[in-house]
């Protein structure tokens, strides 16, 4: 089973605020509509339990957040909105954790070794200043020393679109190794997507699936994967046909019941579910978050709403 598919029981529960898969030491990857301001309460709570809990809850400002235990290296955090009963909460989360059972998580970021090697480095070189004698720099004539100042890699040329296969390429450990000079540089440039990428990155996801995923456009995900590239972090695998345009099958909402009989609040999103738009579009024209057009729908799904597959050719 693809976690894609478990974390949909949490996407379109009207009760989840949000909801991130987190590390051990409270880093957030995967996420989705989770608050920032509640991550310090998560992080101070992981500090002093991650090694003991299963599940418990953390009261926020925002609503109850539950952490639920998936693994050794992964805790489930979803946040319920405050009226929910605590019971059911909990009930909910621990739903999700066991499907998740039948999943093959990516493994966690690396702690970055790059204090303790420096530490080691730094000994070492301290004893070899004691016991070497200083030597005075001399030039031989007509031979000039060698440049060593360190030039930018040049960018390799990149042609990928949204059908291309994302592969793990030469420094993709190092990306995600916490705290590496590359994983803050990826991290300053594109906060958490980049992250959350990369984790999608198991060599069977396209771009657009990653994109589909993670609620993302296809253009987000495309620039994090060209500068992923060019920096060697991942590698593609391109089908010749993108050259003319592919053909994707994606889910339009269509609406078949009385609008009259819907939530107010509700109406503006369901009256452009004709069949003809996807989520992300209407919400687009509504100018309103994903989320929130997708709170509009949830309430009717599998009675007056349904979801129709159609055929759309990308072009770039």
């Amino acid at each position: 089973m693809e976690l894609e598919r478990v974390l949909t029981k949490l996407k379109f529960d009207e009760a989840v605020s949000g909801y991130a898969l987190i590390t051990n030491d409270g880093h957030p990857f995967l996420s989705f509509s989770l608050p920032d301001e509640v991550l310090p309460q998560i992080q101070g709570t992981l500090k002093i339990h991650a090694a003991s809990f299963k599940l418990m809850n953390v009261m926020t400002g925002r609503g109850i957040v539950v952490l639920a235990r998936v693994d050794e290296n992964w805790v489930l955090a979803v946040l319920f909105s405050a009226d929910l009963q605590l019971g059911e909460a909990l009930q909910k989360t621990k739903s999700v954790v066991d499907l998740m059972d039948e999943v093959v998580l990516p493994p966690p970021p690396k702690p970055s070794e790059t204090t303790t090697s420096a530490a080691g480095l730094s000994s070492i070189g301290q004893a070899d200043e004691s016991s070497q004698e200083q030597m005075e720099p001399f030039m031989i004539e007509g031979i000039r020393a060698a440049d060593t100042t360190p030039t930018e890699k040049e960018p390799k040329p990149v042609e990928i679109r949204h059908g291309c296969l994302v592969l793990r390429g030469e420094r993709y450990s190092e990306a995600m190794s916490l705290e590496t000079e590359l994983n803050k540089k990826l991290k300053s440039k594109f906060s958490n997507l980049a992250v959350d990428v990369l984790l999608m990155a198991d060599e069977k996801r396209s771009v657009y699936k990653i994109a589909d995923v993670l609620n993302k456009s296809v253009e987000q995900i495309l620039e994090v994967i060209r500068w992923c590239f060019a920096e060697e972090i991942v590698d593609t695998e391109c089908p010749e046909e993108q050259e003319a345009g592919s053909i994707e099958i994606v889910e339009l909402p269509l609406f078949e019941g009385d609008i009259k009989k819907t939530k107010k609040e509700h109406r503006p999103v369901l009256a452009l579910c004709n069949g003809g738009r996807s989520l992300q579009e209407i919400a687009k024209e509504l100018n309103i978050s994903y989320f929130k057009a997708l709170q509009s729908t949830v309430a009717y799904r599998g009675k007056t709403l349904r979801f129709v597959k159609r055929s759309k050719r990308s072009q770039e």
